[in-house]
């Protein structure tokens, strides 16, 4: 197996050559003046088992732009089997028209990755575990929680509490996997978006949290909005400490000062998101995932 990392991910597909022992393929890339993306593969790649790693965080529409480049550019060249990682799997939202008139634009990219001849799909804790259905291909949903949750046991917690700051099945299981590792106890908040207007309500909730140190664990953070709600009533219920997990980061705009405001001790992400948040790395997860497979070519 060769790796080839894209824009969004070159030091992530670095980390992952190493820990697989596999090549890195060289690659030249650069934008022109007006924004378009220039790729070109400086060595052959026909015939060989390719994994390319591009996560599509912000800017997403140029980020998948970069992607569906580089795979038809390595399936034109006759790569043998093209597997992708895409961290963080930008459009996953949506799994059905909620709206009339919607765009389902998470079925379209699955369409697009499977027209350009990918062989398989790996992603960090997607938003909408139902959006990989859409795949042909085999898609497999990956968890850092357990890979956050190591981050913070070095932390001399106090009695640690874990907690979900939404009730979906998929959000209360990475809670539960963090918990356990760090040997701990979990519980999770009920929440609700508009679907017409995107404002959270936190619904209030006891927990058993005086005197000690919390830890949110979420998939996507990009308002703040959420985690700082579940922030708040932790700490008014007498939390010591509050951290936040999140396995994108994205932090637009002013949600890192909205969280520090709410009460929140630390904001860590993974590299999935490459911002200063990035303190966790997904290439453990992913090389579990292969080596486990059994279908490792080194």
């Amino acid at each position: 197996m060769k790796i080839v990392g894209g824009p969004g991910s070159t030091e992530l597909a670095r980390k992952i050559s190493v820990l697989l022992n596999a090549p890195l393929v060289a690659a030249k890339m650069k934008h022109f003046p007006d924004g378009e993306f220039y790729f070109r593969l400086e060595e052959k790649v026909s015939g060989e088992d390719i994994l390319v790693v591009q996560s599509l965080y912000p800017p997403q529409d140029s980020r998948v732009i970069e992607l569906f480049l580089m795979l038809h550019t390595i399936r034109d060249l006759k790569a043998s089997e093209v597997k992708v990682f895409i961290p963080y799997l930008a459009y996953s939202r949506q799994d059905e028209r909620y709206l009339d008139g919607e765009c389902l634009s998470s079925g379209m990219i699955a369409k697009m990755l499977e027209h350009l001849g990918i062989d398989a799909l790996y992603t960090i804790d997607i938003h909408n575990e139902k959006v990989l259905k859409m795949y042909t291909v085999p898609a497999y949903n990956l968890t850092a929680s357990e890979e956050l949750a190591k981050y913070f046991a070095a932390k001399d917690l106090v009695d640690p509490f874990v907690i979900s700051p939404d009730d979906e099945k998929i959000a209360i299981e990475r809670a539960r996997n963090a918990a356990r590792t760090l040997h701990a106890d979990y519980d999770f908040l009920k929440k609700m978006r508009d679907r017409y207007t995107g404002e959270i309500t936190t619904y209030p909730k006891k927990f058993n949290v005086k005197g000690r140190d919390a830890i949110i664990i979420d998939d996507i953070i990009s308002t703040g909005k959420t985690a700082a709600n579940a922030t708040r009533i932790l700490k008014e219920q007498g939390a010591r400490r509050v951290f936040i997990g999140a396995s994108h980061a994205l932090l637009l705009g002013e949600a890192a000062k909205i969280l520090k405001d709410s009460g929140v001790e630390e904001i860590v992400g993974t590299d999935s998101v490459v911002n200063e948040y990035a303190k966790v790395s997904v290439a453990p997860i992913l090389v579990k995932a292969l080596q486990d497979s059994g279908k490792i070519i080194s």
